[in-house]
């Protein structure tokens, strides 16, 4: 039977992590906020990671704060076996030997890591309402995505106006891939990125002529940037619109026909698959795809030109229109299926 699974957090996030061990207490290096420090290293980088890792057989360590509240919900007993995890990919397993206001936890066996997937997927995900935002926030994080961006599009009727409303915002984004993360039983928490929007190159000009592409991509802050940023690093951004005419699947077939892949299927390494780049010479290493989900009144013609210029791809999932709230998720499952675990 799978294990439940419950996240050491560090202080700042869900509630401090008192590590306590018999030969002498492991001292807090801070906390790593980067996504997936660590993740090629081993886990060397400073941080939640570097606090489990240090940890060994036998090790006590105490769940406090959120974490030890929903331990006590799911009624844990004395003596059972849990999954810890650190967010960062290092996974052990520990026996419950006390409870109170903090749970005692002691390892039953060394902590181990879980090599970050070839393929990193992310989903920038405009604003909705009635929750449609958070609902696929939560399900694509369960399906595997690394990093959600929350995006202010031009026709986004929840906006996060003010820096208030945006760290109040990514808390709750946060909360809800915690969630997801204990839910799909993984060892790595989604990063919530910054909160972005469309700038000046998102809005339509009012005369049936988009404005120049150009405008927003220098903004820093703007999904523009981050368009550029994932395209950059040979990466690959798949913008879901019902005009296009080029679906999903196809371009994922073609680029699994260039891949390596390990003896289980998932890909071994994807190295620059940019646009172009599918030559086998390009292959090796790691590979972001992101996906983005405009808002319920759609993507303006603005914002999608914004993106061609960034080098972002507008692609069709297929015949049916689906809501917000499902299309980040089905477009990440696909990938999954054809390119990921899965």
């Amino acid at each position: 039977m799978t294990r439940q699974v419950f996240l050491l957090a560090a202080p700042g996030l869900l509630g401090a992590v008192d590590v306590s061990a018999s030969r002498g207490a492991i001292p807090d290096s801070g906390v790593d906020s980067g996504w997936g420090a660590g993740r090629d290293s081993g886990g060397k980088a400073g941080g939640i990671g570097t606090r489990l890792m240090k940890l060994e057989a036998g090790t006590e360590t105490r769940l406090t704060g959120a974490e030890a509240h929903h331990a006590s919900v799911k009624r844990l007993r004395a003596g059972e076996v849990v999954d810890l995890v650190d967010g960062r990919g290092w996974r052990a397993g520990a026996e419950l030997v006390g409870s109170g206001t903090d749970l005692r936890f002691r390892l039953v066996e060394a902590p181990r890591f879980e090599a970050c997937p070839a393929l990193r997927l992310t989903l920038i995900q405009a604003l909705a309402k009635e929750k449609r935002d958070l609902q696929a926030l939560e399900a694509a994080c369960e399906i595997g995505a690394l990093r959600v961006v929350p995006w202010g599009a031009a026709r986004s009727v929840s906006r996060w106006d003010g820096r208030a409303k945006q760290v109040k915002g990514r808390e709750k984004w946060q909360n809800l891939a915690v969630s997801a993360l204990k839910q799909s039983r993984q060892s790595r928490l989604a990063e919530v990125g910054e909160y972005v929007e469309s700038g000046a190159g998102g809005a339509d000009s009012g005369t049936g002529v988009p404005p120049s592409s150009r405008r927003g991509a220098g903004d820093e802050n703007s999904v523009f940037a981050e368009t550029r940023r994932i395209i950059a690093a040979g990466g690959r951004v798949f913008v879901l619109h019902e005009s296009a005419t080029e679906r999903l699947s196809v371009l994922l077939r073609a680029i699994s026909r260039e891949a390596p892949h390990e003896p289980g299927g998932e890909l071994s390494g994807a190295g620059n698959l940019g646009a172009g780049n599918l030559g086998a010479g390009n292959l090796g290493g790691t590979m972001e795809i992101a996906v983005v989900v405009g808002p319920e009144g759609g993507i303006t013609e603005g914002e999608l030109e914004g993106f061609r210029a960034m080098g972002a791809e507008i692609v069709l999932l297929g015949s049916s229109v689906l809501r917000c709230s499902t299309a980040g998720p089905v477009a990440l499952a696909i990938i999954q299926a054809t390119l990921g675990s899965w």
